[in-house]
């Protein structure tokens, strides 16, 4: 079972960005319309949610990805010729139209430490100013590289957005960082059953969303709320069980407002 706070609380006025299965999010349209920057961490061959986020908020967008160069885009065209997937050849095309842009930047840096080819959060956070930043972080485990400095400068972001792999082997840490981002909350939480699950059923991949507390809309009595499909339809979704809440601490050291979960 997954511990009890990372159980989503009923939130309002959630909404599907990005595509229709795996790279799609369930996020908050108030946060998105609130901030004036995306810093998106993770970039492959699909930019879906930044294109709808951009489309909804007309705010910049900067990725960061550092393998998606001219031997990216050469090793991809030659896979999608030999499994005939014509449909994808125009993707280069898209990326190119997207990111010349005014206000859309990707830059081939990695999200690390700060050292030469790398960026850490606290030297981002020095380039963007304001505390109006939502945050996507898909950087396939490296993610756990930058928590501290996420919930240290947790005031700078309107909303996170993360995926966090291994999650078997990192429950701590990312136990670690919800309780560090303490004026958020979790709305939103996904299996990724591409990657499958532990020994216990749970997934070893999570998408988890989390907003600031100024930015939640409180759940409106019969608001449809988003869902998301599995990632690929491929394998069977994935049913998230979560640990009774700990009612022996005090109510301000628990967060269990949630009731329900995808």
């Amino acid at each position: 079972m997954l511990p009890a706070t990372w159980k989503p609380i009923e939130a309002g006025g959630l909404i599907r960005l990005g595509s229709p299965r795996d790279g799609g999010y369930v996020v908050p349209k108030r946060a998105v319309l609130a901030s004036k920057t995306l810093i998106s961490m993770g970039l492959n061959d699909d930019w879906q949610f930044e294109k709808a986020f951009r489309r909804l908020a007309a705010a910049d967008v900067v990725c960061f990805d550092h393998s998606v160069t001219w031997k990216f885009w050469l090793r991809y065209y030659v896979e999608q010729v030999l499994r005939l997937r014509w449909g994808r050849l125009g993707r280069y095309l898209d990326y190119r139209l997207f990111f010349s842009r005014p206000g859309v930047e990707h830059r081939q840096i990695r999200i690390g430490y700060d050292q030469p080819g790398e960026v850490n959060v606290p030297s981002l956070l020095k380039e963007f100013s304001g505390s109006n930043i939502f945050l996507k972080i898909d950087i396939e485990g490296s993610e756990y590289r930058i928590l501290d400095d996420i919930a240290m400068n947790s005031s700078r972001f309107t909303c996170v957005v993360i995926e966090f792999h291994d999650v078997d082997l990192h429950r701590d840490r990312i136990l670690r960082f919800v309780e560090g981002m303490t004026n958020f909350s979790i709305v939103f939480l996904h299996p990724n059953n591409f990657a499958g699950t532990d020994d216990q059923g749970d997934p070893l991949v999570l998408e988890m969303c989390l907003v600031r507390g100024d930015l939640l809309d409180p759940a409106v009595p019969g608001e449809p709320r988003p869902e998301l499909p599995a990632n690929t339809s491929s394998r069977a979704d994935i049913e998230l069980r979560f640990a009774p809440a700990d009612t022996s601490q005090p109510p301000e050291f628990r967060r269990d407002r949630a009731v329900g979960a995808e």
